[in-house]
């Protein structure tokens, strides 16, 4: 007895926690239903904590634990709309019972257990009635679980300790007046322990309490087949879920097979859509195994639901689940489906399912389940002012006509079925929607141009860019018409290219790719200004991107037109500004520019201004790149000998064959850059190498002094005109170097000629020197002409030297070397008159005269004795000239006619 002495005090303690928890519960239910979720560990906790057994600390106590638990019970039922707080509601239900359950224990404590050895098989009415009670709120509190196994499991237990106890009192004989309502209890509360074995995923504890339930009385089983016709059902669709089909085809012919033995009559309408799920479901599995005897089965049940039901769409949506396995049943497919089309009440859910079945049905019959959405469209959807129906009917649409060959030439009905969807809808797709439709056509649209059928993804183009996909935006639409633009390429139709640009907008005219294809069309056109505009724009568009430069330039080539492959190669190196960048050799872009240019030039088609400027920035943009390539030691050299080489002699070869036939500045920048390019090359032991470059340099430096000759009388500026002579000098100078280095390697006719050329130097020279009065120049280059051999070299000194605009103070220390001149000018003619081969008489007469002239100078500035010698000499040379002495006698009249004594 100690033991329980001992407990006593803890047992008090329990119950007084217990009966403060449910005082603060029943206050939180009343007053705050929204805290009662917060006491749901609590709940939990006290839940555990109830005791089973009944002590003498709860004998007192049992009438106030019994109205607690019944008024938190009905206030929890009171509540049982709130969604927030029905987990912990189905928590307070439980706490309920277990406190009903311990007050009924210990009001009849000698009863508690059908076991106990005091146990009485007669009980008092009353005590029956507190038991069926406890049994119903039990039942009840364990419907409503929640998913809260644990807590199912625990008021399970305690509704078997009374089902047992009023069985026991049944077969007692004793309340006799209770049969029927304990006979239904206990059925239910085998229905229970049937849906907790399969909660509790145990198949076959549910089997076993099924076999094991009471099936007796006809009332029964009109109470409980519902219930359990229900329960075997969601048991049945359960294991559908979880693939487990044989499974589910026997609980759910157990649910068939229960209601089918009722009288149909008798049958709630909750009852009958229960038979009706079941047969459905039933139909579902069967359809899974997908053999000839589940078929036809499945058939059987379709064709008994037929009988009964009055709602043709139920029955067609089975008919469509059973003709989808039928991949041959095309027709019966598509007008039962016509028929759910036209009668179904319309819903997301409903719309999906008519969806998936037009899906089924295309894979018979494109052109039938185009016929069910056109009717879904424009008989259903547009009505119902629901656009995203009409968005998700529409893209449907789409995909169907462009995933269906069959449906490929269906452009011009599907063009109308637009129109009519913007005039009944007034408002274009949603983006995502427009994007989605455009996404499919745009497929097709490609795998038709690579077939090369170009009026049939023209039309697509079309349709995608209809009103309706208005906000596709100006990158979609750009990407259509510029596809647009290559059909028409396709097709050689320009007009329709051009009818295509005029309706772009700016900012898709002014892409990159739109203007590639304009280039294209510009190409096909021979429109050389829009070709001009379309690589304009596209060098200032595509920044240091040249991939679509490089594309116009094969196009170009394509069509056979070398200006534009030019003009194309130009942009591309203004673009990259003669630097070698990634991905690009410039020494080969430079070759092939270069060699472009060339071929124009000398093909005679053209010898455009333009061309010769990009010839020459081509040369002297690979000269800077060499040069630059040579300085910088960090990277590859992309300019070796071999690169050297073609740029110099290709250079030198066409200003010798474009000197006569170019102006003397172009000519000049080419033979200066053939002197550059000879500058860089390596310096190697090859002596042969060495002296082809000698020679080639010595032919550069001649070529250019006679071309700065040519600018400097040409320019009416003098400040340009001496610069020019600078220039001449310098160059003189280089040649003057290389030529005393280079003459004693050469014999013969290679000698000859350049001491001729070298001969022409000094007389041009002298001219530098006279132009920019560097007068002590000359004596050291009449000196300088005395090696060249060249006796007419001294006439066209003397020219120079008496055209002269100086002075004569200026010139009188070089009167001597004039005076040398005319005599070597005079000694020359007059031994060419002895051979027999006159000397110009046009040079002799020009000389004379203006010697003349200069004594009168002489005579002005009274240096007598000097304009003597200079009227003699001139009167000398006069003597020489082949004009029957006419020349001689005029100048002799005028020296006669000078008065001496002044």
């Amino acid at each position: 007895m100690a033991p329980a002495a001992n407990s006593a005090p803890k047992d008090t303690k329990r119950l007084e926690t217990f009966i403060a928890f449910a005082t603060r519960l029943e206050k939180a239910l009343r007053d705050a239903v929204d805290t009662v979720p917060l006491l749901a560990d609590t709940l939990h906790e006290h839940l555990e904590g109830i005791p089973l057994l009944s002590t003498s600390a709860f004998a007192n106590k049992t009438r106030d634990l019994d109205e607690r638990g019944t008024r938190l019970w009905n206030l929890a039922v009171k509540l049982k709309d709130d969604a927030k707080a029905a987990q912990a509601l189905a928590l307070v239900r439980a706490f309920a019972t277990l406190l009903l359950d311990c007050a009924q224990r210990t009001a009849v404590p000698a009863v508690a257990s059908p076991t106990h050895q005091h146990y009485e098989s007669k009980a008092s009415p009353d005590v029956r009635a507190d038991d069926i009670r406890v049994m119903k709120t039990a039942l009840k509190a364990s419907k409503c679980y929640q998913g809260q196994l644990s807590i199912a499991e625990r008021i399970v237990e305690r509704a078997a300790f009374y089902e047992q106890r009023l069985r026991k009192y049944l077969h007692a004989g004793d309340a006799q007046d209770l049969g029927s309502s304990v006979r239904r209890m206990s059925t239910e509360y085998c229905v229970l322990r049937i849906t907790l074995a399969w909660r509790q995923e145990r198949l076959d504890l549910a089997e076993l309490w099924l076999a094991n339930m009471d099936s007796g009385g006809s009332a029964l089983k009109l109470y409980m087949a519902e219930q359990l016709a229900d329960t075997l059902f969601e048991i049945g669709r359960d294991q559908m879920t979880k693939g487990c089909y044989e499974s589910a085809l026997q609980w759910l012919d157990r649910a068939h097979d229960i209601l089918a033995s009722q009288n149909p009559e008798d049958l709630s309408i909750e009852a009958s859509e229960v038979r009706s799920c079941v047969m459905h479901t039933t139909i579902r599995v069967l359809l899974k195994a997908r053999d000839e005897d589940s078929i036809s089965r499945a058939w059987n049940i379709c064709h008994e639901i037929e009988g009964e039901t009055k709602n043709k769409v139920i029955l067609w949506l089975l008919k469509l689940e059973l003709l989808a396995v039928d991949q041959s049943a095309a027709q019966d497919y598509y007008e039962v489906l016509d028929g759910v089309v036209r009668h179904i009440h319309l819903s997301d859910a409903n719309l999906a399912t008519i969806l998936h079945h037009v899906h089924e049905l295309r894979r018979r019959n494109a052109r039938l389940a185009h016929a069910v959405l056109v009717v879904l469209l424009s008989e259903r959807v547009l009505v119902m002012d629901e656009m995203a129906w009409v968005e998700r009917t529409l893209i449907t649409i789409v995909w169907n006509c462009t995933t269906s060959p069959e449906l490929g030439a269906m452009t011009d009905a599907l063009d109308e079925l637009l129109g009519i969807v913007v005039a009944k809808t007034d408002s274009a797709l949603s983006t995502a929607a427009t994007h989605a439709a455009q996404i499919l056509m745009v497929k097709r649209i490609d795998a038709l141009y690579n077939q090369a059928d170009y009026d049939q993804a023209d039309m697509w183009c079309r349709i995608a860019l209809h009103d309706v996909f208005r906000a596709s935006g100006t990158s979609n639409v750009g990407k259509l018409q510029r596809k647009r633009l290559l059909c028409a390429l396709g097709r050689s139709d320009l007009g329709r290219c051009r009818e295509i640009r005029y309706h772009m907008s700016d900012s898709t005219e002014r892409d990159p790719s739109t203007r590639y294809l304009l280039y294209k069309v510009a190409l096909r056109c021979q429109d050389a200004e829009l070709a001009a505009e379309c690589l304009e724009s596209i060098s200032k568009e595509q920044g240091e991107n040249t991939n679509l430069l490089y594309a116009c330039v094969l196009e170009a080539q394509k069509n056979g037109d070398r200006l534009q492959v030019i003009r194309a190669l130009s942009q591309i190196l203004e673009r990259t500004t003669y630097q070698a960048t990634a991905g690009l050799h410039l020494p080969a872009l430079l070759r092939l520019t270069a060699r472009m240019l060339i071929q124009e030039l000398e093909s005679g088609q053209s010898q455009d201004q333009h061309c010769i400027d990009e010839l020459c920035k081509v040369f002297e943009g690979a000269a800077a790149a060499a040069k630059r390539s040579r300085r910088d030691s960090s990277k590859d050299d992309i300019f070796p000998s071999a690169e050297l080489d073609w740029f110099s002699r290709n250079s030198y070869n066409v200003a010798l064959k474009m000197c006569t036939v170019w102006k003397a500045g172009a000519t000049l920048r080419i033979v200066q850059v053939c002197s550059v390019f000879i500058g860089l090359y390596p310096v190697e032991d090859n002596a042969e190498q060495a002296s082809d470059l000698s020679l080639r340099r010595l032919f550069c430096d001649f070529l250019g002094c006679c071309l700065l000759t040519t600018l400097a009388r040409g320019e009416e500026m003098i400040e340009d005109q001496l610069r020019y002579y600078l220039r001449l000098r310098k160059t003189m100078d280089d040649f003057r170097t290389l030529v005393k280095r280079q003459l004693p390697k050469l014999e013969g006719g290679a000698k000859s000629d350049l001491m001729r050329k070298y001969s022409c130097l000094v007389a041009l020279d002298f001219e530098a020197a006279a132009r920019l009065k560097a007068w002590a120049s000359l004596e050291d280059l009449i000196s300088e002409s005395e090696s060249c051999g060249d006796d007419n070299i001294y006439s066209i000194m003397a020219d120079i030297i008496l055209a002269s605009e100086a002075p004569a103070a200026t010139l009188s220390f070089n009167v001597e070397m004039a005076e040398n001149l005319m005599d070597q000018i005079f000694s020359i003619a007059r031994s060419a008159q002895e051979k027999r081969i006159p000397y110009p008489m046009e040079e002799l007469e020009w000389v004379a005269t203006t010697a003349f002239n200069r004594a009168v100078d002489f005579y002005c500035t009274s240096q007598d004795a000097i304009c003597r010698r200079w009227a003699e000499k001139a009167m000398s040379l006069a003597d020489l000239s082949d004009d029957d002495g006419r020349l001689h006698r005029l100048l002799q009249a005028k020296y006669l006619g000078l008065t001496w004594d002044r």
